[in-house]
């Protein structure tokens, strides 16, 4: 396993899909996963340092864990199945440690709120050339015009995300399903 970072969020320019950039920490690798809207939504919130004043489903799980004396201690991000990604919580509790299999990106968002580290099979680690696969873009790094979202542009996804209804989400959906 190797230490990754969460390089930033981009949108797949064909489906307007998300997918978070995780970036090793020793060689640059990276490890691009798509992602829901609504889980983007939750890693950029807290990337942005936004609160609210009442919890949200991570924040939730988080203090649910911590009142049950338990502590995340990290993220694992294990293998590729069936273009699936698969990931362990690692919770330290009172009987020890124990794995609870998660989605990595719920499991990118919990890790991110209790400030542990995220790791990944160095298996999945790619070089950052992929990242064109993804996203039809050069480089993360490239000119002004082929590079991830800035700041600003984050907080334009956070509140397209923040106004996005159920209805809406799963017509746009259904609509990119269906065409050839």
């Amino acid at each position: 396993m190797v230490r990754v970072v969460v390089e930033n969020i981009v949108l797949n320019i064909a489906t307007s899909t998300p997918i978070v950039i995780l970036k090793d920490t020793q060689t640059g690798g990276i490890l691009p996963i798509v992602i829901g809207l609504f889980e983007a939504q939750a890693i950029l919130l807290v990337l942005e340092k936004e609160e609210f004043s009442r919890p949200l489903t991570h924040d939730l799980l988080k203090s649910v864990i911590e009142h049950m004396n338990g502590k995340i201690v990290k993220l694992e991000i294990h293998s590729l199945k069936e273009n699936t990604y698969y990931a362990n919580l690692i919770i330290e509790t009172d009987k020890g440690q124990i794995k609870v299999d998660c989605r990595p990106s719920d499991g990118i968002a919990l890790a991110l709120r209790a400030s542990a580290p995220i790791f990944a099979s160095e298996n999945l680690i790619e070089s950052p050339d992929v990242i064109k696969y993804y996203t039809g873009k050069e480089s993360l790094k490239a000119s002004p015009s082929d590079r991830p979202i800035n700041q600003k542009e984050a907080e334009e996804f956070r509140k397209y995300l923040e106004q996005l209804n159920a209805r809406d989400f799963w017509k746009k959906l259904k609509e990119e399903t269906e065409e050839p």
